[in-house]
Formats: C-alpha cells, structure tokens, sequence
C-alpha cells in the first residue's frame, strides 16, 4: 500500500503529526490539530477504512475528531490540511475514542 502524502505530495502522513486544518464552515480560518490515525500504518479502524476509501483522523485542539478523505488516486489529503511539525510524542486522540457524532 502506498503511504498517505500530504497535498505537496512529498511529506508522508505520521501518526502524531501536527497539522493545521479548514473546514467548509471555516473557510477563512485554520484550526490546529494532531493526526490520530493513517490508513496503512495505524492499527485497522473499519470506520476509517472501507469501500475502497479511506480517512485520516484528526484530533482538533478544541477536543473533536474528524477524517479527512484520502484521494484514493492520488494517496493525497486535500490542500485545506497542511503540516506543521512532527513529534515523537504520543499524546493525541486514538480512532477508538471518535465519537462518530462528531465526525
């Protein structure tokens, strides 16, 4: 399996990975973030990964999750998230944690 690349297409998608990140109601402000799970390296989440698609989580700073669709052509997320900064640390959200109504 290919890895997950960033909209560059050269930064590979880490597990702990800070980003920052616009949603469609927040066009014109970015939220900071943490990537909690990557299809192909973290552990299998069949909510995360089925039908030929898969999402990166992202634990946001304000205490919510969310996946953002991975281009199956492409392995790219879109350009709305953007990396930061890498860490070795593990303090962020697990894909179990998600609670679905706040996708």
């Amino acid at each position: 399996m290919q890895p997950v690349l960033y909209a560059d297409g050269e930064t590979q998608v880490r597990p702990g990975d800070h980003i920052e990140y616009r949603t469609a109601l927040t066009l014109w402000q970015r939220k900071a973030g943490r990537v909690s799970y990557v299809p192909g390296v973290s552990q299998l989440n069949a909510e995360m990964e089925f039908a030929g698609l898969a999402w990166v989580g992202i634990a946001s700073m304000d205490g919510k999750f969310r996946g953002v669709l991975v281009d199956p052509a492409t392995r790219r997320l879109k350009k709305s998230v953007r990396f930061v900064a890498r860490t070795d640390g593990t303090n962020y959200g697990q894909p179990d944690d998600m609670p679905t109504t706040q996708w």
